[in-house]
């Protein structure tokens, strides 16, 4: 059987290859079509079957492609025995392949859609193993995801969001096809763990089957050659769940030997709404002290409708004729700004090599070409593709822009960064100069907004009290991508820990949040020197140039020059009548 398995397995493999091969990369993309790798492959069938108790097996392996999986199972299914295994697969090239290679060894190949309530009703799978199609919502039609949709909640009761890839409908719709007790293993893309739509396959892994083991690979260790995805391996048991059970959730190297590997319970991760947190073992409660959105209006850059059409170099603009006054300043590619600070002339303008314009005009065209010919005469040129855009073909008129300040401090929306190395860049903009979606524009609101006004300088210090999240904060806030690429959106950056904002002025609280409210809501160990939590003095000192621990106790001198430099301020609020309760931390 060894010698008959290998050499059908390298059949398969050039099989594999060749087919790949036989379609583009975009036209894949679309049918979710990224061949499980053989070592991928074995070491999640061999885990899969250690938790298959029962000597028969029932197979099934939904999007079957070639039979990856099920060529793993003839590899290490050892003393056990095959009584059926059914591969299911939409693309008939991959269909006939499966058949033609795997039928002499039990494999009974569906050449149909798993997703269709027709293709099979008769099965009752006591091991399935899947890496189902990468298919993004967009690739579906607004007719499929709901009638997907109907069958989730029919079979689930759980009705998916219409954002849902195609590889969560899969798993939810395989519910009725699985035995009781049956062990059910996924190869699916990380990002469930973290996204909205996502909420939908934790509430079923939670609440329905008896979840064994997430396995969350890192996302610098890409495991298909030919799709940016960072995954994850779900294994579950088709039995409801305990609510007093734990599951296993380990992170990097392999399934069989991670790098990190703890214990959860299944009630904390019904409380919790990201889960990629838990995979390197970073288990904390919801935070209640001070959130980024505590002192800043978060919002993407501008997103023009056309960059390469509306952006242009302000000094190509200026020979173009362009009035000065329908030209914004606007900042560069987050691959270009090399720069943590952007400094300015006294017009404004950056002082980068290359100043970049951003064309925004509210007149009609008819008066645009009395007043500025040559703006109109350059607006002229845009082609179909610039005016067949969405955004372009909503606004009035078509060249106005959306309003927006300057941010004092931006955030990169996307970048990498391992360890200790920031994935993510936050830039003080001391220019008038606006910003595209590439970034995350922050602006500062309430009492930081007026300690600021009052010290205008004093956005060095907030810009580096930013600086001082670390790498993990900005990993664990944000969502990643294979190959490591970390992205935020803007909620995601509201609800990082501010503390070290907060350390800059006792004033920066608000008065809703008053200091007893804030103190008592934080589950963490306060300072008996000083009234303040440890957190908020380690923040504070390190802006003043302490060298200070990670964690652990912080050193007297620490402590008593924290008191030292509010002493004033608390002698003052003492005084203040108990029924008015001060407006600072302290």
């Amino acid at each position: 059987m060894c010698s008959q398995w290998a050499s059908r397995e390298s059949q398969r493999l050039s099989l594999q290859t060749a087919l790949d091969q036989g379609r583009t990369l975009l036209d894949r993309n679309r049918w979710g079509q990224f061949a499980t790798p053989p070592r991928l492959a074995s070491e999640i069938v061999r885990y899969a079957l250690q938790l298959h108790d029962a000597n028969r097996i029932s197979f099934m392996e939904p999007s079957c492609g070639t039979g990856s999986f099920f060529s793993a199972l003839v590899r290490h299914i050892g003393d056990k025995r095959l009584d059926q295994a059914v591969g299911v697969e939409l693309d008939n090239r991959f269909a006939r392949a499966a058949s033609d290679l795997w039928a002499d060894f039990g494999l009974e190949v569906h050449e149909a859609d798993f997703t269709s309530p027709e293709t099979i009703s008769n099965c009752a799978a006591s091991l399935l193993v899947a890496n189902p199609p990468y298919v993004r919502h967009h690739h579906l039609t607004a007719s499929k995801k709901r009638e997907l949709s109907f069958l989730c909640e029919s079979r689930t009761g759980i009705r998916p969001s219409g954002l849902s890839g195609l590889y969560l409908y899969f798993v939810l719709l395989s519910h009725k096809l699985l035995a009781p007790g049956a062990v059910s293993a996924w190869l699916i893309p990380s990002e469930f763990m973290d996204v909205n739509y996502g909420t939908a396959l934790k509430e079923y892994l939670t609440r329905q089957v008896s979840l064994v083991r997430v396995h969350r690979y890192d996302a610098s260790e890409v495991q298909f050659d030919d799709a940016l995805v960072t995954s994850t391996v779900v294994v579950f048991r088709n039995t409801l769940p305990d609510p007093t059970c734990s599951a296993e959730f380990s992170f990097g190297g392999s399934l069989t030997v991670p790098r990190v590997s703890h214990q959860l319970s299944v009630s904390d991760l019904q409380a919790t709404s990201k889960w990629s947190q838990h995979a390197k073992g970073a288990i904390t409660g919801e935070r209640s002290g001070p959130t980024l959105s505590d002192f800043f209006r978060i919002r993407r850059g501008l997103a023009t409708g056309s960059n390469n059409f509306f952006i242009m170099p302000r000094q190509d603009a200026e020979m173009l004729g362009i009035q000065r006054r329908f030209l914004r300043p606007i900042l560069p590619s987050p691959r270009k700004l090399k720069v943590d600070t952007i400094s300015a002339k006294d017009s404004g303008w950056p002082m980068l090599p290359e100043q970049l314009a951003l064309i925004d005009c509210p007149l009609p065209l008819e008066q645009l070409r009395e007043e500025d010919p040559q703006l109109a005469k350059y607006l002229e040129t845009a082609d179909e593709k610039v005016m067949g855009g969405y955004l372009v073909s909503k606004r009035s008129p078509w060249y106005k822009q959306e309003q927006r300040e300057a941010a004092p401090i931006l955030l990169t929306y996307m970048g990498r960064g391992k360890d200790e190395k920031h994935p993510l860049r936050f830039i003080r903009n001391d220019s008038k100069a606006v910003a595209t979606n590439m970034y995350l524009m922050l602006y500062p609101i309430g009492p930081l907004k007026e300690y600021l006004a009052k010290s205008p300088s004093s956005i060095q210090q907030v810009h580096s009290a930013l600086l001082a999240l670390t790498a993990d904060d900005l990993r664990g806030g944000g969502r990643v991508y294979g190959g490591g690429l970390h992205k935020m959106e803007p909620k995601e950056l509201a609800a990082l820990p501010a503390d070290t904002i907060a350390a800059l002025d006792p004033t920066l609280l608000t008065a809703e949040r008053t200091p007893s409210e804030y103190l008592e809501a934080r589950p963490i160990r306060h300072s008996k020197a000083s009234g303040a939590t440890t957190a908020e003095i380690r923040a504070w000192a390190r802006l003043q140039g302490f060298e200070v621990p990670a964690r652990g106790r912080l050193g007297s001198n620490v402590i008593a020059a924290w008191h030292e430099a509010h002493s004033a301020l608390n002698e003052t609020a003492s005084g203040l009548d108990c029924k008015e309760p001060p407006q600072t931390l302290w």
